[in-house]
């Protein structure tokens, strides 16, 4: 396999994935940084746009422009941290839990397609490969963070491998 093998297989899953979630974004008027907000702040656990930007490598700006227009939508809560009222909290709102069921059904869709002829021991050297992969990835991003940016990451992997 060669880099542009590798680079487009990566391509025709996300054209896959957004095929089946568009119908989910146009009813409610969503973008796909916005359903991938939700659904981190769901998987992750993650309540601050900081964590956000951190563990998923999305501009400040955009996380922003997301988070506002997903709580103008009705989608997310703000709240002031009782410890530190520079930190807004989010909370995602009964209606965002249904988006996400929505846009989870559609990922077991597409995961019904990716897996299809695959055996149980492949998927087991899959699940090897493609964590060193996004290891590998993880690190050369956090190469060109900064030193403080680097060592939230580490507290933040420490904390979900002890999970």
């Amino acid at each position: 396999m060669d880099a542009y093998d590798l680079i487009t297989s990566g391509a025709q899953i996300r054209k896959l994935i957004t095929k089946y979630v568009e119908p989910i974004m146009h009813e409610y008027d969503l973008r796909p940084v916005e359903l991938d907000i939700l659904e981190f702040i769901t998987r992750e656990n993650l309540t601050t746009s900081k964590e956000i930007m951190l563990r998923r490598y999305i501009s400040k700006s955009h996380i922003s422009k997301s988070l506002d227009h997903l709580l103008e939508k009705g989608f997310i809560n703000m709240t002031e941290d009782e410890n530190d009222h520079r930190i807004m909290r989010i909370t995602l709102t009964q209606d965002s839990y249904k988006v996400i069921s929505r846009v989870n059904d559609v990922y077991e869709q597409c995961k019904d397609v990716l897996l299809r002829g695959i055996s149980d021991e492949e998927m087991h050297i899959f699940r090897k490969v493609i964590h060193k992969m996004n290891n590998n990835v993880d690190e050369e991003l956090l190469m060109w963070s900064d030193g403080k940016e680097v060592c939230m990451m580490e507290k933040w992997n420490q904390t979900m491998e002890n999970m």
